[in-house]
């Protein structure tokens, strides 16, 4: 009689079990030291993901101060520029836009610097008589 296995239930029937007991088990070691290791290499990638994360986002933030000091100094040469124009009303200073996009910034300021010559040759243009 046969123990479904091709062991004999007599004698060699325990050898049997003990010898595919040793192997389920050295599988299971196995598998589990290479869970283990696949874990490991998973921890240290996702750790290195978010250094990244962290510097890109330290990064942006020094970006958008640095982004924020250019624009309140073109705002305050503006500013200035109308300051002796009596009938002008400057008004508060501008707020940052939620919407803009962090990739075209440098456009952005690109932008602003036509604009800003612009306003300064109009009111140069104005002369003594409209201040």
């Amino acid at each position: 009689m046969t123990d479904g296995y091709g062991a004999s239930a007599a004698g060699g029937g325990a050898t049997s079990a003990a010898a595919r007991y040793k192997e389920t088990i050295g599988l299971a070691r196995t598998a589990a030291e290479e869970l283990r290791t696949w874990e490991q290499a998973r921890e240290q990638q996702l750790y290195a993901e978010i250094q990244a994360a962290e510097e890109n986002l330290t990064a942006a933030t020094e970006a958008e101060e640095a982004m924020a000091d250019r624009a309140r100094r073109w705002w305050s040469m503006a500013r200035d520029n109308v300051a002796r124009l009596s009938w002008l009303d400057v008004g508060a200073d501008p707020e940052p836009v939620p919407t803009a996009r962090g990739e075209q910034a440098s456009r952005y300021a690109d932008d602003i610097r036509p604009a800003y010559h612009e306003l300064a040759q109009a009111v140069l243009k104005l002369g003594w008589r409209a201040r």
